[in-house]
């Protein structure tokens, strides 16, 4: 054998050795590829106990949890002070939605008792100050009060 006849010979190994090796790399790409599409597919069901959300400085602004009643819905402000709530009432398992003032202490409420809904606004003293509700015959009813809980006027 010549040496311009082995030269050949290396070459055309070294290009089928070329060859191999882009088909061997672009099959490993194809095959990420497929793995990262797959991935990222969307799960028909996500199960957690709490889902929170927080602003750039760490702090929880939402959350979504579990509590005895059911499930809660708690937002809260930059400083933390949870400010607005929407769930399920421990004590009756209705619905109630609750907002707060800005020192976490709750200023009003609607919520559903026996009778049908209540409407509910609290002053600074956590003492109430207006109900709007039904009573047990499903008639609407009224109520306001002072600062010091006593009532103002009642309708009916």
């Amino acid at each position: 054998m010549t040496t311009d006849t082995r030269i050949e010979s290396l070459e055309t190994q070294v290009r089928t050795l070329k060859r191999m090796l882009f088909g061997v790399f672009g099959l490993v790409v194809v095959g990420g590829l497929l793995a990262v599409t797959t991935l990222q597919s969307v799960p028909d069901v996500i199960q957690a106990k709490k889902f929170e959300v927080v602003n750039d400085e760490g702090k929880v602004v939402a959350s979504f949890f579990a509590n005895m009643g059911g499930g809660m819905l708690s937002f809260s402000n930059k400083d933390g002070e949870v400010v607005a709530g929407l769930g399920s009432d421990e004590v009756n398992g209705g619905g109630v939605l609750g907002i707060n003032n800005k020192d976490g202490k709750t200023v009003a409420g609607i919520y559903a008792d026996e009778n049908g809904g209540v409407a509910r606004v609290l002053n600074n003293n956590f003492t109430e100050v207006v109900q709007i509700g039904a009573d047990a015959n499903g008639d609407g009813r009224m109520k306001t009060s002072d600062s010091k809980g006593q009532t103002t006027s009642r309708i009916p």
